[in-house]
C-alpha cells in the first residue's frame, strides 16, 4: 500500500510513504534516502541504504532513533541534534536516541566541523517525517491535516488523540527522501585528497517550524553522554577487546626521512609470544600480551638501524626557511591590486607589518589508540575516535586496496583533537589496519605520548606581510596582505606512508579564510601562498601540516586584527570605536557593544599611560579584537599582566562574546566558548613545536608547554541569539579570537606590539629589550 502525503505548501513535494509488511507486536517508520536522478518516477526511486542506515526511526513505543554520520568530539552535537530534530517532530529531546559515526549504522557522511550542514540535513529529515506522520494521523482520525495539533508526540484532532507509536504499530513503513552527493572517497584531484567531504545533502523544501515557535532549541538540554563518562560506563576506544587480538607497539624511524637499514633482533627467550612485523619502513612488535609488546618493542628499537636524514631548517631558523622558499603564484587572490595600490599611494599614512607563528600541535591529552580487524576476504572493521568516519573508511579502503564497501568504521569516544582527523585518519587506525592485514588477526595499536608528538600532523607555521593606508580622518582606505604557509591538508595515514602503501595526495595550496568584517574599508587585496610540507621531497613526508580548530582564519585574523589595533594607535583612536567606524554590519556592531559593556571597557588610546618596558612589578593592559566566521560574530577582550623583568605574561580576564544566529543550547555554547579561550590563551602564550634538522624535539609536556589550570584567566561569556539568521558556528573562532586580543593587551601594557606568538618569557624579554 502506498499513501501520498500532501503538504500545506503547493510548491513542496512530500516523498512517498510505503508499507512494507506486517510486524506483529512491533512497528516502525523508517526514513531512508533515495537519489531522484536514478529513477524515472518517484515511486520507482531505488533505496540506496539498508534499514539500519535510515535517518530516523519512529518506534511503536513512541521513542525515536536518529542516525547521523557526524561524530561527537566535544562540541555538543549529541545534544544539539536531538534538540533540532525534536522541534521538527514535536517530541521531547529526551525521547530521542542518537547513533553517530558508525558507517554501517548511519546513512550519511560528513565531518564533525560540518555541524551546520549536518543539522540542516536532520532538520529537513525531521520535517519530512513530521508531514508523513500528520498524513497517517489524518487518515486514522478521519480529520484534515489542517485540523491536527501535535504535542510531545501525541496528535490531536476531532476530539481524538493518537501517539506516533500507535500510528506505526504493527506496520513497517518506509519514507524515502531525496538526497544528492556521495560518500567520501580518495580523490587525487581533490584539493585535500578527499572527495565527498560533506557527505549527502537532503534536497527539497519541506515545511519547517519557524524558529520563533521553538520549545527546546534555545534551552540548555544536557549532553546525553556526560553521565556515563562520570560514572565510568562509557566505552572508550581503549576498551575494545576482540578474540585473538594482538597488541602492537610501533618502532618509528630515527627521523622524518630515515629509511630502514636493519631491524633489531627479537629475543624469543625473553619475549616468547612476540613477533616483529615489517613492511618497508613500517616496523612493529605484536603480541597477545600488551606489556610484552611494549617491552619487546623497546628492545627491538634499541638495535634497529636507520639511515640518517637532514631536511628541516631547525625551528630556530623557521622564518628564514619560509622566506627562502621559491614561492610561485598565489594559491588564491582576492581584490583589485591596482585599486589597492592607487589607494595606498594616496594615503596620508601607511602601516606595514609582518606577523608570524611557529608550528602548533593538536596535542590530545590522550594519545591515539585504534583497533582493526581485517579478514582474509578483505572485510575490515576499525574502531576509532575519528572526526570523519566516512573519510577514514575511504582512506583505509584505499590503503588496503579493498572495495570501500568492505570497510566498516565504528566510532567511539576518546580524547578530542580539533581538526586533526577532519579528512579521515591521522592516528593509529592505519597502523592497526595494515598490521591486521599482515598478521591475519585483530590488532590494537596504542601510540605513546612521544610518538604522538613526533609523528602526528601539526597546524602549520606561517608568515604574513600586511599593509594598510589611512586617510586624513584616520580611516583605513586600503589593506594589502600576503600570507605564506606550508599546506594544511596532509590527511595521509602515517602508517601507509611508511609502509609504501596507497594514500591520499595532499595539495600544496592555501586558501583565503578571512571572512571580511570591515565593509567600510573600500579597497583590499588578499593573497595566500602555499608550499609542500616543510622538508618534504619526492621520497619523504616532511613536517606534515593539517588543519586545526578555526583553520586558516585564526592565523589570517591574527594579522588583520593586529594591524587594525596598530592602525587605531596611529589614528589616536579607541580600538573598539575604531572598529565600529569601519563597519555597517549591525550584527557585528551589536556583539561588539554587548561584549564591551560586559567587560566594562573604558575608551582608551594605545598604549596605556602607565605602559613600561622595565621593572619587576607587573604592568596591566587591555586589548580587543573581532572575527566573523560561519554565520557567527565574535568579540574578545583580554586583560593581561606583564612582568617586564621576567617576561612572564599572565591573562587575568577574558571576555568573549558570540552572536551565532539562533543559539541552540546556551550551556553547551558557553562550554565551547570557554574551552576556546583555554585553547586560544594556551596558543598565544605557550605552544610551539620545536625541531632539529631531522625530527620534532618537543615530544613531552615539559617541552611542548600548554596552559595549566593555575594559569587560567577568569572568563566571562556574552551570547546574543536571534531567530532570523539561521544557525551559525558556535565552536570554531572561539580559540582564534584570543591571540590578537592578548597581543593588543600586551601592547597596551608595554608600548611594544608583538609580531609573533607565542609570547614566551624568552621572546618577551628580547622584544622589550629591542633585540
Amino acid at each position: 500500500m502506498t499513501v501520498k502525503i500532501k503538504s500545506d505548501s503547493a510548491s513542496t513535494a512530500i516523498p512517498t510513504l510505503s508499507r512494507r509488511g506486517f510486524i506483529k507486536g512491533g512497528g516502525v517508520l523508517m526514513v531512508s534516502f533515495s537519489f531522484p536522478h536514478l529513477a524515472a518516477t518517484a515511486a520507482e526511486v531505488p533505496t540506496m541504504t539498508t534499514g539500519l542506515a535510515s535517518w530516523i526511526e519512529i518506534r511503536h513505543d513512541n521513542t525515536v532513533v536518529v542516525r547521523t554520520g557526524r561524530t561527537e568530539i566535544g562540541t555538543g552535537m549529541s545534544a544539539f541534534y536531538a534538540q533540532v530534530v525534536a522541534e521538527e517532530l514535536n517530541v521531547r529531546p529526551e525521547t530521542i536516541t542518537l547513533i553517530m559515526g558508525d558507517t554501517d549504522k548511519t546513512p550519511d557522511g560528513g565531518y564533525s566541523a560540518g555541524f551546520r550542514t549536518g543539522a540542516a540535513n536532520l532538520r529537513k529529515v525531521g520535517a519530512y517525517t513530521y508531514q508523513a506522520l500528520l498524513g497517517l494521523a489524518a487518515k486514522k482520525l478521519r480529520v484534515p491535516v489542517t485540523a491536527l495539533t501535535v504535542v510531545d508526540g501525541v496528535v490531536t484532532g476531532g476530539g481524538k488523540s493518537i501517539r506516533y507509536g500507535e500510528l506505526v504499530r504493527e506496520q513497517h513503513l518506509d519514507l524515502k527522501i531525496p538526497v544528492s552527493g556521495e560518500a567520501a572517497k580518495v580523490d587525487p584531484k581533490s584539493w585535500n585528497g578527499m572527495a565527498g567531504l560533506d557527505g549527502l545533502v537532503v534536497l527539497g523544501d519541506p515545511p519547517m517550524k519557524p524558529m520563533s515557535q521553538y520549545r527546546f532549541v534555545g534551552k540548555s538540554h544536557p549532553m546525553p553522554g556526560t553521565p556515563d563518562k562520570v560514572t565510568g560506563k562509557t566505552q572508550w576506544t581503549c576498551d575494545v577487546t576482540l578474540p585473538e587480538m594482538l597488541h602492537a607497539r610501533m618502532v618509528r624511524p630515527a627521523t622524518l626521512g630515515s629509511t630502514l637499514i636493519s631491524v633489531g633482533t627479537l629475543d624469543k627467550t625473553m619475549f616468547p609470544s612476540a613477533q616483529v612485523v615489517v613492511k618497508k619502513n613500517l616496523v612493529a612488535v605484536v603480541s597477545p600480551n600488551e606489556w610484552e609488546s611494549i617491552n619487546a618493542a623497546q628492545a627491538v628499537a634499541a638495535e634497529t638501524k636507520w639511515t640518517e636524514w637532514v631536511g628541516l631548517p631547525g625551528s630556530e631558523n623557521l622564518t628564514q626557511g619560509l622566506r627562502g622558499y621559491k614561492w610561485g603564484a598565489p594559491s588564491e587572490a582576492r581584490g583589485n591590486a591596482d585599486a589597492v595600490a592607487a589607494a595606498m599611494a594616496g594615503s596620508v599614512k601607511t602601516i606595514s607589518a609582518t606577523y608570524e607563528q611557529p608550528y602548533v600541535k593538536h596535542a590530545p591529552i590522550g594519545p591515539f589508540v585504534a583497533v582493526a580487524d581485517v579478514r582474509s576476504d578483505g572485510a575490515t572493521t576499525v574502531w576509532t575516535h575519528s572526526a570523519n568516519s566516512q573519510g577514514l573508511r575511504a582512506q583505509i579502503a584505499n590503503t588496503l586496496s579493498v572495495p570501500i564497501e568492505k570497510v566498516v568504521v565504528r566510532w567511539m569516544d576518546h580524547a578530542g583533537q580539533f581538526g586533526r582527523t577532519t579528512f579521515g585518519g591521522d592516528g593509529a587506525e592505519g597502523d592497526a589496519a595494515i598490521l591486521s592485514q599482515m598478521t591475519g588477526k585483530p590488532v590494537r595499536v596504542q601510540w605513546t605520548l612521544q610518538e604522538d608528538f613526533a609523528w602526528s600532523t601539526c597546524s602549520p607555521c606561517w608568515v604574513e606581510d600586511i599593509k594598510c593606508g589611512l586617510d586624513a580622518d584616520g580611516r583605513v582606505t586600503s589593506v594589502q596582505s600576503a600570507f605564506y604557509s606550508p599546506q594544511s591538508n596532509d590527511a595521509r595515514i602515517v602508517g601507509a606512508i611508511l609502509a609504501g602503501m596507497p594514500c591520499s595526495v595532499p595539495k600544496p595550496g592555501q586558501w583565503i579564510a578571512t571572512e571580511w568584517p570591515y565593509d567600510k574599508i573600500p579597497h583590499r587585496r588578499e593573497e595566500v601562498y602555499g608550499m609542500p610540507n616543510l622538508g618534504a621531497d619526492s621520497s619523504t613526508m616532511g613536517l606534515r601540516g593539517l588543519i586545526m580548530r578555526t583553520p586558516g582564519q585564526r592565523q589570517q585574523n591574527f594579522a588583520l586584527e593586529s594591524l587594525m589595533n596598530q592602525a587605531a594607535f596611529v589614528a589616536g583612536a579607541d580600538p573598539i570605536e575604531f572598529r565600529l567606524r569601519h563597519t555597517t554590519d549591525q550584527r557585528l556592531i551589536d556583539i561588539i557593544n554587548a561584549t564591551a559593556k560586559e567587560a566594562a571597557w573604558e575608551p582608551r588610546s594605545f598604549p596605556h599611560p602607565g605602559a613600561r618596558r622595565t621593572g619587576a612589578e607587573p604592568v596591566a593592559g587591555r586589548g580587543a579584537n573581532i572575527m566573523v566566521r560561519e554565520n557567527s560574530y565574535w568579540m574578545g577582550i583580554a586583560e593581561v599582566l606583564v612582568t617586564p623583568d621576567t617576561g612572564v605574561v599572565q591573562v587575568t580576564k577574558f571576555t568573549i562574546g558570540a552572536e551565532c544566529g539562533k543559539i541552540i543550547n546556551p550551556r553547551q555554547l558557553t562550554r565551547c566558548m570557554k574551552s576556546g579561550v583555554v585553547m586560544g590563551v594556551s596558543e598565544a602564550l605557550k605552544e610551539e613545536v620545536t625541531f632539529d634538522t631531522g625530527k620534532i624535539t618537543s615530544t613531552m609536556w615539559t617541552r611542548y608547554k600548554i596552559l595549566t589550570m593555575a594559569e587560567m584567566p577568569e572568563v566571562k561569556t556574552v551570547q546574543l541569539s536571534r531567530d532570523d539568521k539561521g544557525y551559525g558556528g558556535g565552536s570554531e573562532a572561539a580559540n582564534g579570537i584570543c591571540p590578537p586580543a592578548i597581543a593588543a593587551a600586551f601592547f597596551d601594557a608595554t608600548g611594544v606590539y608583538p609580531r609573533r606568538i607565542p609570547l614566551t618569557p624568552a621572546y618577551v624579554m628580547k622584544l622589550l629589550k629591542g633585540v
